[in-house]
C-alpha cells in the first residue's frame, strides 16, 4: 500500500508544497579553501610576530662598551688643565679688583691712586709740564680779584681753579674749607677761605666749573717747586706769565 492511499483511508487531509531552491547570485567559494587560506593566513601572523618578537629582543640588546683610546684620555688631561689656568685667571683679577677697591678706600694718596689719576686726567697734567706751559685764568668770574705778592683775592662768590687738574685734598679750618689742586707734579694751587665746596679728593677740575662758595673773601695762590709764583699778572680775566 502507497503512503498516499494510506492517507485517504485514515482520511488526514493533505497539503502539498513544492520546494525550489534558488542559486545565489555571488559565487559560493568552496569551504575547503576557505579553511585553507584561514589556516595560512593565522600561519603568516604568526610568523611575522615571531619575527617582530625577535626583533624586538634585538632592539634591547646593549652595545659593548668602547674603551677609551689615549688619545681621548689625552683630551680630557688637556681639559681638565685648561680649566684650572682659567679659574687661576679668574681668581688672579678678582683678587686685583679688590686690592684696587681697598686702596682706593684707605689709602687716598697712595702710589696706585697717583698713577690711576694722572692715566684719568687731561693732557696739561702732565708730569713733567711746568707752570708756564698752562693756560691760566681767573680764578673767579663775576667778582673782582686783586693781585697781591702772588695772591689773588676773591671779594665773593663763585671760585674757580686757575688751571686744570686734580683735588689733591680738601680740609676744614677755622677760617673756611681749603682746597689743594695738583696741576703736575711741580704746579699746585691752595684755594682757601671758601664757605662751602663742590669737590672731594680725587675730582677732575677745570677753569670753567667752580670748585667752591663764598660769600666773603677768599684766596687763591699758585706754587712751584713749593715756592709761591708772583711773576704773573690777571688781564681781562686771563693769567699771564711774566719772563
Amino acid at each position: 500500500m502507497s503512503e498516499l492511499e494510506y492517507v485517504k483511508m485514515l482520511e488526514v487531509p493533505v497539503n502539498s508544497s513544492e520546494v525550489i531552491f534558488k542559486q545565489s547570485k555571488g559565487k559560493k567559494k568552496d569551504v575547503k579553501k576557505r579553511v585553507i587560506e584561514k589556516v595560512n593566513g593565522e600561519g603568516e601572523k604568526d610568523q611575522t610576530s615571531e619575527k617582530a618578537k625577535k626583533g624586538l629582543r634585538l632592539s634591547f640588546k646593549k652595545k659593548p662598551k668602547k674603551e677609551k683610546s689615549k688619545k681621548e684620555e689625552g683630551s680630557v688631561e688637556i681639559k681638565n688643565g685648561g680649566f684650572d689656568i682659567v679659574s687661576m685667571q679668574v681668581v688672579t683679577i678678582f683678587v686685583l679688583i679688590v686690592g684696587i677697591i681697598l686702596t682706593n678706600i684707605f689709602f687716598e694718596n697712595s702710589g696706585m691712586n697717583r698713577l690711576m689719576r694722572s692715566a684719568l686726567s687731561d693732557e696739561s697734567t702732565a708730569i713733567e709740564k711746568q707752570y708756564s706751559e698752562f693756560t691760566a685764568l681767573s680764578p673767579s668770574k663775576s667778582s673782582s680779584v686783586s693781585l697781591v705778592d702772588g695772591v689773588m683775592t676773591v671779594e665773593s662768590g663763585s671760585v674757580y681753579s686757575p688751571c686744570d687738574g686734580v683735588v689733591e685734598s680738601v680740609v676744614s679750618s677755622d677760617s673756611g674749607y681749603v682746597v689743594t689742586v695738583c696741576h703736575s707734579d711741580s704746579f699746585l694751587s691752595v684755594i682757601s677761605g671758601l664757605e662751602s665746596v663742590y669737590v672731594s679728593a680725587g675730582d677732575t677740575v677745570y677753569p670753567s666749573i667752580p670748585v667752591g662758595y663764598s660769600e666773603g673773601q677768599s684766596n687763591v695762590s699758585m706754587f712751584s717747586d713749593d715756592a709761591i709764583l708772583t711773576s704773573y699778572i690777571i688781564t681781562d680775566e686771563r693769567i699771564e706769565w711774566l719772563s
